[in-house]
């Protein structure tokens, strides 16, 4: 058993729940829609000089810039430039022939380092169809506790994934429990999604980062720090940063697989590993599509409507999801330049998904089908149909497809359910079919 030395104020918390009880949020948050204050919705299509955004040229040169970078300086931090490493990749398994011959599997190690084959690396775990006639599009994401999870296979080869036990002072990084095989087989519906004709991607969040704070000694933020460099900077960037910084360079590697259709691949993430898609995909206009689950607030939702979980209650338990900055914001949601509406909108043109959950009223569902539609504006400034402005936000487990952009608020909590998947798999059907036939 390896154990790590950390400091006395690392956060308890239960990764296998990766949601916030609204028990949790300080006295007083506000959780009822008729108490929302009156609030100004940043415009997407206003530059900081308060020019009105009129063509695509304009936004891709003026605007959108602007946009990452009040991210950068607000809430993830700037991921460095020289953020680039000579990956190497490794195919440790491989099955042409798994789950009873309807899946291509293969578990390729990511090495970070250019030496041996040691230090710093990350596990992909993909499946993919195994009769297609074609590369397969792939759907990208973070899971929370483990490739062994997302199916109870068992050649799945499972990685160490932190914790930290009540009472001990330290993190610890062992191999999970064989228990663990297939837990989360509802949240990742892999063979729903062999099924439909799509690949799955999957890595363990905690190979890029630990999700714990005073934890950043264990991340790949260090593979950038230089011997002896100052205190870090206010906009540098934090744990959600790394985690997309992680997907990107999973996305790296499918691009070179000649099974994958590397110009279709999605990226999708639930609640604080949504935000890491929303950033990833904004980041990296690569990736073809996005598919965010309740990402919340500091990610698809409006922080500036004061509903559900204030950016108090982030920067207190998770100040290391995000850069020094956004400290600042603190007690100040109506005022933060940087939010929901405006990182939505850098996905465009791309597809974008985005879904809520009627029972996770501290993601703001409504705050998140607003974003949805104000990006929307992008989307038809470039030439391609989003949500309508006068649109009305639809009824429970009704979804509101668009050709570009889409929305559902479904029945239940804080998940990642069959449902969505659902949504998800008919949506991609419509961009992804559609280019692959032009």
């Amino acid at each position: 058993m390896k154990r790590f030395l950390t400091y006395s104020a690392i956060l308890v918390m239960t990764l296998a729940c990766p949601q916030v009880a609204n028990a949790q949020l300080p006295p007083g948050t506000n959780v009822d829609e008729s108490k929302v204050p009156p609030y100004g919705m940043l415009d997407p299509l206003e530059t900081a000089d308060g020019s009105s955004v009129r063509t695509p040229q304009q936004w891709w040169e003026k605007r959108r810039p602007e946009i990452v970078k009040l991210f950068e300086e607000n809430i993830y931090g700037r991921t460095p430039a020289d953020a680039h490493l000579p990956l190497r990749y490794k195919v440790i398994e491989q099955d042409r022939h798994a789950l009873q011959g309807r899946a291509i599997r293969k578990q390729i190690d990511v090495f970070f380092t250019s030496s041996e084959e040691r230090g710093m690396k990350m596990r992909i775990l993909l499946y993919l169809p195994a009769h297609a006639i074609d590369r397969s599009p792939v759907i990208l994401g973070l899971n929370f506790n483990g490739n062994q999870t997302v199916l109870d296979d068992p050649a799945i080869q499972p990685t160490p994934v932190w914790s930290k036990p009540k009472g001990p002072q330290e993190l610890l990084h062992d191999l999970p429990s064989e228990s663990t095989r297939g837990t989360q087989i509802q949240q990742w519906q892999v063979e729903n999604i062999i099924t439909h004709g799509y690949g799955l991607a999957t890595v363990y969040y905690g190979d890029i980062e630990p999700d714990f704070k005073d934890a950043a000694q264990f991340s790949v933020r260090q593979l950038f720090v230089l011997p002896g460099e100052h205190a870090p900077t206010p906009d540098e960037w934090g744990a959600i940063g790394a985690w997309a910084w992680g997907l990107s360079r999973a996305l790296d590697y499918l691009e070179t697989d000649k099974d994958v259709d590397g110009k279709h691949i999605a990226v999708t993430g639930h609640s604080r590993l949504g935000k890491a898609a929303d950033w990833a995909a904004a980041q990296d206009q690569r990736f073809a599509a996005v598919l965010s689950t309740e990402s919340g607030k500091g990610g698809q939702s409006l922080s500036r409507r004061e509903i559900g979980e204030p950016v108090a209650h982030l920067e207190h338990s998770f100040p290391y999801w995000f850069c020094q900055n956004y400290a600042q914001w603190v007690d100040r949601d109506r005022d933060i330049p940087a939010d929901g509406n405006l990182l939505l909108s850098l996905i465009a043109p791309r597809p974008l998904y985005v879904a809520s959950a009627i029972g996770d009223q501290y993601s703001d569902p409504r705050g998140e089908f607003l974003s949805a539609v104000s990006a929307s504006r992008v989307y038809a400034l470039l030439g391609q149909s989003g949500l309508p402005s006068n649109t009305a936000m639809p009824g429970v487990d009704q979804p509101l497809l668009g050709s570009q952009v889409a929305y559902h608020v479904r029945t239940g909590k804080h998940d990642v359910t069959a449902f969505d998947w659902d949504e998800y798999l008919t949506f991609l059907d419509l961009y992804f079919r559609k280019e692959k036939n032009k």
